[in-house]
């Protein structure tokens, strides 16, 4: 028997809406992973955590940040790759993971100009050269002077051996023309710790949880990485305001940026690339990055690729000229 007509509209419309409910609850279920390879706390991560409630709102479903660590971040980038190629795994990266890695590393497992698909740089952020608070220096010209007098006696702390604090540290000395011996640490947290507790002389690099610390009087900040002042502690002058030539055009300003592996099919990518990009425009975003001392970046994917490139090239220059030893 055939169906009356008003029957078969009413099946055709419940079966419309049932469909329209099983799609929502599949969207729904839904679940993408932000892989941060670094310890919870630090730059890549702090971004990571400001990104993905912006970031799920416009792909509409949850984004959840996972820290993989170990293994100087090799880990964690290991790990996205090993997972399907759906789209739904992102890696939360900085220079460290994309650029200095590959540098340094004989068998880093992964080559970011060909196995990441580069989302855009969400944000950068600058930081200062900062001293322990008994140091007798008041200023980069200082620091030189005190240097030269005194030999073979200034530390410094970083991340670790082959980490992008440790390569941008040995940089930043050479271009000063002066030595310091490194002490390598866990990760961030700890170098501030050791600087505020006396342990090493400087931190060549030290982002915004260094705030709090200069503020207080229990270490001192002699100059902004960039060629402008730091809004979070813009009563210190920048490397173009020192006075030394050397520093006149010299500035340092880590990012972080997203990828996917690559391999994603186009569909999948493009849908998370305009997710991406509607992440970024949010005023709530921004605002939020501009708390915590990052400045709001382009997020432009052939401008991330082009950083990651350029890095690269430097890093290994500064390697080929001896200065640093990583063994």
């Amino acid at each position: 028997m055939r169906a009356r007509p008003e029957l078969r509209a009413l099946l055709l419309a419940a079966g419309l809406v049932l469909g329209g409910a099983c799609a929502s609850a599949n969207a729904a279920s839904q679940v993408s992973t932000i892989i941060v390879p670094a310890p919870p706390g630090g730059p890549i991560d702090r971004v990571a955590r400001l990104v993905a409630p912006e970031l799920s709102a416009a792909l509409g479903h949850p984004v959840v940040v996972d820290n993989r660590l170990g293994a100087a971040g090799k880990i964690g980038v290991q790990a996205a790759l090993r997972a399907p190629r759906d789209g739904h795994t992102l890696i939360a990266v900085s220079p460290s993971i994309a650029s200095v890695n590959p540098v340094v590393d004989k068998a880093p497992g992964y080559d970011p100009l060909t196995d990441f698909d580069a989302l855009g740089i969400a944000a950068t952020n600058a930081g200062v050269v900062a001293v322990r608070a008994d140091l007798p220096v008041a200023d980069m010209a200082g620091l030189v002077q005190y240097a030269k007098a005194h030999p073979g006696e200034l530390t410094y702390g970083s991340f670790g051996i082959g980490t992008s604090l440790h390569l941008q540290s040995e940089e930043l000395l050479h271009t000063l023309g002066i030595d310091a011996r490194h002490i390598p640490y866990k990760g961030e947290a700890q170098v501030m710790a050791a600087l505020a507790g006396g342990e090493v002389d400087l931190m060549l690099y030290a982002t915004a949880p260094i705030v709090p610390l200069v503020q207080s009087g229990r270490v001192r900040a002699l100059a902004a990485t960039s060629s402008r002042r730091w809004a979070m502690l813009p009563q210190v002058p920048s490397y173009a305001e020192t006075g030394l030539p050397a520093l006149r055009t010299y500035q340092y300003r880590s990012w972080v940026g997203f990828v996917l592996p690559t391999g994603t099919p186009a569909a999948q990518r493009q849908e998370v690339l305009q997710a991406w990009q509607r992440t970024l425009a949010s005023p709530k975003l921004r605002e939020a990055l501009a708390v915590q001392g990052f400045e709001p970046a382009s997020g432009d994917p052939a401008e991330m690729q082009r950083t990651i490139a350029g890095e690269i090239g430097r890093l290994r220059a500064l390697l080929a000229s001896g200065r640093i030893k990583l063994d």
